[in-house]
């Protein structure tokens, strides 16, 4: 059984992010994404001559990782003239949001605060950081009233 983007994979887009089932990426699952966010549908070869020369990876471990993903419903295909080809059935946004609140639970028990203090006094914040997180904050405070 394939995966047919165009039977609800990437195409169909109703869902909002939250409630899309869930997908943990490992590092190696986040470069092929990546790679297919950047450009996609992209056939199997498109990826080894992107990834190889960065990752040193060779064509059966794309293969197998692109496999993981397909089962995870993360990537799905479609048959090219040649060669299938894949896209990412997730945006990038919702995989980030998904991470993002893993590691936040699985972490710092769910504690913004927490997190955010931990990167201040390990590497410190900058002027640049501060005001960031300034902005998301009063925007953050709009929307709750």
């Amino acid at each position: 059984m394939h995966n047919d983007v165009s039977q609800g994979g990437a195409a169909a887009g109703k869902e909002t992010l939250m409630e899309k089932k869930p997908v943990s990426l490992s590092a190696g699952e986040w470069r092929i994404m990546e790679c297919l966010w950047e450009q996609s549908p992209r056939t199997l070869t498109e990826m080894v001559r992107a990834l190889g020369p960065v990752t040193g990876w060779s064509k059966s471990t794309i293969v197998t990782m692109v496999g993981r993903l397909e089962v995870k419903g993360a990537v799905a295909y479609t048959e090219g003239r040649k060669a299938r080809q894949y896209a990412p059935t997730i945006p990038r946004e919702q995989a980030a949001l998904q991470e993002t609140e893993s590691l936040l639970h699985r972490v710092y028990r769910g504690s913004v605060g927490m997190m955010v203090n931990t990167l201040a006094d390990g590497r410190g914040l900058s002027r640049e950081d501060i005001a960031d997180l300034t902005a998301i904050l009063e925007r953050a405070r709009e929307e709750q009233a």
